[in-house]
């Protein structure tokens, strides 16, 4: 008998950062389910690297070659005349030829995938971590080469024609109903989790493995510190000025940055060297997911400076291992009272946030509020998932009705 065969897509790679980390996390979760529910999952990547990545995770999955003819369709896809001439030839997408010939019944998109728009068979689950270009599209990263208008065709698409809509916040569900008129019961919230690497690595700390990555990277514990690729959003340069402060203040604190450049790290090394802070910033680049435990265990606090929300994945990486965690004010819905809050345009107000964190009572009480925050998501995580195992068993019923 037939059975009901999701496949997932992943299309990121692995120096995007979050987005890729919480894809693994989602990967996971959905083959260990699978195998309880009687149901094929197959795991398609764009990227070559990712099969040695998901092997590494004890995941086997398939290397889908796309071609110019399946770019051609997903461009045609933007235009609304082409869905008449593809809707009147009854042609199928050489994409989703490609997954249906692998015997795929529906597709799960762990991010916001454009090839979900040339869908025309197949049903698809979709995951859709922000509408940041929407609130925030004063920044180039979003308005360039018709970013805006391109995600705007995407987003839509993709919560009016998706089966299942993934998010990781309920006012993300809200804002989604608002703006595009999502139907709220196909949407499910499934909070963000600690990356694979970071809570493998904190399981059993290796001190010594530890002290060896710090030296690696010629830094010394009691830094700040902030994972995060320089995209102008990311907010690098708040950081940076509240540091001039508290230099012009008397204190000093140093500051080490990692991930890879899509652009915007050549203003922010003008900016350190206009401030004279050559010496107090390190930048790593991109570095290694298994070297992530360590330096934010080597961390005086993860200094989180970013525009774009309503949640991020950095936060639940540093309470998982004990770092006290400084965050925007206007995140305060994921942080509740596990972190500093500060203004994210207000360089004084993260210097006070930065002061605040060297109080060892106030260490003390971050580590015990961030437990209790992976404890409260863990909680939301779990509810999330019985959700999607229900609709996944629903859409099974509907596909394959002789299977019950």
């Amino acid at each position: 008998m037939k059975r009901y065969h999701v496949g997932i897509f992943l299309e990121l790679p692995l120096d995007v950062g979050g987005g890729f980390q919480q894809s693994l996390t989602d990967i996971m979760w959905m083959r260990d389910w699978a195998k309880t529910a009687d149901i094929d999952v197959t795991v398609l990547t764009t990227l070559h690297d990712n099969v040695a990545i998901l092997a590494d995770l004890g995941v086997n999955s398939v290397y889908l070659k796309l071609g110019w003819l399946d770019r051609l369709f997903l461009f045609l896809k933007y235009s609304g005349p082409f869905d008449l001439l593809q809707y009147s030839m009854r042609v199928c997408a050489p994409f989703e030829k490609k997954l249906i010939r692998a015997g795929v019944d529906i597709v799960y998109f762990t991010t916001t995938s454009n090839w979900n728009l040339v869908l025309y068979k197949l049903p698809f689950i979709i995951t859709i971590f922000d509408g940041c270009f929407r609130d925030s599209p004063e920044f180039d990263e979003v308005r360039e080469f018709a970013q805006f208008e391109r995600r705007d065709i995407v987003w839509r698409s993709a919560v009016t024609k998706a089966a299942v809509v993934v998010t990781n916040a309920d006012e993300l569900i809200d804002m989604l109903c608002r703006r595009y008129a999502m139907e709220r019961d196909h949407a499910v919230c499934i909070p963000f989790s600690p990356s694979l690497y970071v809570s493998r690595s904190g399981a059993a700390v290796d001190q010594a493995a530890d002290a060896a990555i710090l030296r690696k990277h010629r830094i010394e514990p009691g830094y700040l510190f902030y994972p995060a690729q320089f995209w102008s959003h990311k907010n690098h340069s708040t950081v940076l000025l509240a540091m001039r402060l508290l230099r012009d203040q008397g204190e000093r604190h140093r500051l080490v940055l990692c991930g890879s450049d899509p652009g915007a790290r050549a203003v922010f090394e003008a900016l350190v060297a206009q401030h004279g802070l050559d010496d107090s910033v390190h930048m790593l680049g991109f570095v290694p997911s298994a070297e992530l435990g360590a330096l934010y265990r080597g961390a005086n606090a993860l200094v989180m400076a970013t525009y774009f929300g309503p949640t991020n994945l950095p936060p639940l990486e540093a309470w998982a291992v004990g770092t006290p965690v400084i965050y925007p004010d206007a995140f305060q819905a994921q942080a509740g009272d596990a972190a500093i809050l500060f203004d994210y345009d207000d360089p004084a107000s993260l210097a006070k946030a930065i002061v605040k964190v060297g109080s060892a009572a106030e260490r003390t009480r971050l580590a015990i509020a961030g437990k209790q925050r992976l404890a409260y998501f863990a909680e939301r995580i779990d509810e999330g998932h019985r959700q999607l195992a229900r609709h996944l068993i629903r859409l099974r019923y509907r596909r394959y009705p002789q299977i019950y």
